[in-house]
């Protein structure tokens, strides 16, 4: 009787200590997001040069910082917590192996405006997408985003219905090797995966 009570009270202390740690749990939704900016800048008096800035152009500004090594095969992803405004991060993979690096000292996200449909599963928000290495390369490019959400599932994560796809039409000034430069394009936002933080 003695040794039942024992392991009884043993499992539902262990029961409670799971409970408590999934509580305390994060649920983060990262979303891949690829950024593809053309533009002019300002070379000499008279002159412009075209200017394009993707994903790579970005990491290797990062870079830039001198605070960062990363690899060009590097992702930028959107890190949204409990389905809050995202952050921004650059994630890294070698084999098994995943790095996610917090970057939004540089590069980071606001939003003035949001407004949904009645179900809350396509949303229609003002993105301000703000770079800045601090080294002569910077852009504050907005525009409207739209947004659908689904269902997303990851490993040892209930399905949730969060935010999936994003797209955005943006434009804005911005700084290139320090020289002024006006930039328009898209940013674009899949494979969302939930995870536990």
């Amino acid at each position: 009787m003695k040794i039942s009570t024992k392991s009884w009270a043993l499992s539902a202390l262990v029961a409670l200590g799971a409970c408590l740690a999934q509580a305390q749990a994060k649920t983060n939704v990262a979303m891949v997001v690829q950024f593809a900016l053309t533009g002019v800048k300002q070379e000499g008096a008279n002159a412009t040069m075209q200017v394009r800035i993707s994903n790579k152009d970005i990491v290797a500004a990062l870079n830039d910082t001198g605070r960062f090594g990363f690899s060009s095969n590097a992702q930028l992803i959107f890190l949204s917590f409990e389905g809050e405004l995202p952050s921004i991060a650059v994630r890294e993979r070698n084999g098994t192996d995943v790095v996610t690096t917090d970057v939004s000292s540089y590069f980071f996200l606001s939003e003035p405006l949001e407004i949904h449909t009645g179900n809350h599963l396509t949303s229609y928000a003002i993105y301000v997408y703000n770079f800045n290495n601090r080294a002569g390369t910077r852009f504050t490019a907005s525009g409207m985003t739209t947004l659908h959400a689904g269902t997303i599932t990851g490993p040892g994560v209930a399905p949730l219905t969060r935010d999936r796809i994003l797209s955005s039409r943006v434009n804005g000034p911005g700084t290139l090797d320090g020289a002024n430069m006006v930039v328009r394009g898209t940013v674009k936002g899949g494979s969302a995966k939930a995870e536990i933080d």
